[in-house]
């Protein structure tokens, strides 16, 4: 009697993704929805998480061909204050840029073996445009390839940029980017530098222009956002959203004989694509 009330494409539509939905909330939600409407406050809110069912399809469909690409055969449930937020985002985006990165925190979110993603994951995400997704994902490019290679003291020594700080080309996603807790600016160290005259009347007379010698203070400040670092919590966003950004960062002609660290060689992306 209380089926026809939820409308039948919903039913429809909700018994065909209902054993995914099963294994994302750990709950029967297949029967709930579909045939026994047991909890009706639970059922109404996972139906009206779901903005359009086919997109909601594509989304599992290509989820489930990610965890069978990196051998997943046992999922773990996704906390409904994730997984509700998710699927809404997920199936209401409109730029099918983004489409991918939805299915690569899904995926994240349901594996065993990743770190438990955070709500704030799904804001965040929920905040980027294409052309933001692109600029990130040229920016971790760049920020996985020197986080994982050893630059030797004497290229350090040089006027070279390496792993303290990584260029951002976009004005417009850099500020995003920053307000959303995805990057600082690099500290850079100021030295004052203190005047000293010699004190022999042969080296110095009293119109010669001062010269300078260190042992002033050091005081850390930070730069603009033309060159920036991902915080811990960036990094560990891109590990979840952001997939293979093979060939998307082109290092200089020197650094590409740098080798990767062997002890660096942290699981990037999670194997999703």
């Amino acid at each position: 009697q209380e089926l026809p009330k939820t409308g039948g494409k919903a039913i429809d539509a909700t018994r065909d993704v209902g054993g995914w939905l099963d294994r994302l909330f750990g709950e029967a939600i297949e029967h709930t929805v579909g045939r026994l409407w047991t909890d009706r406050t639970r059922a109404s809110r996972v139906e009206a998480a779901i903005y359009d069912y086919e997109r909601l399809s594509t989304l599992l469909h290509n989820t489930e061909k990610k965890l069978q690409k990196k051998g997943i055969k046992t999922t773990r449930v996704v906390p409904p204050k994730i997984a509700l937020p998710l699927i809404e985002h997920a199936t209401m985006e409109h730029e099918s840029e983004l489409h991918e990165l939805w299915e690569n925190l899904l995926t994240s979110a349901l594996d065993p073996s990743e770190e438990e993603i955070k709500r704030t994951y799904v804001s965040v995400l929920g905040e980027l445009s294409a052309k933001d997704a692109q600029a990130l994902k040229r920016l971790y490019a760049e920020w996985l390839y020197w986080d994982e290679r050893e630059v030797p003291d004497y290229i350090r020594n040089k006027e070279h940029r390496y792993s303290s700080g990584i260029g951002i080309d976009n004005d417009e996603s850099a500020v995003l980017f920053y307000r959303l807790g995805l990057i600082l600016p690099v500290h850079v160290t100021v030295e004052e530098y203190r005047s000293q005259r010699a004190v022999t009347q042969n080296n110095w007379s009293k119109d010669d222009p001062p010269y300078y010698v260190e042992g002033g203070d050091k005081t850390l400040v930070l730069g603009d956002l033309s060159v920036v670092g991902l915080t811990d919590f960036g990094e560990k966003f891109c590990n979840a959203v952001i997939g293979d950004v093979s060939g998307l960062y082109e290092p200089p002609d020197w650094a590409k004989k740098l080798e990767p660290r062997i002890d660096k060689k942290k699981k990037r992306g999670g194997g999703v694509a």
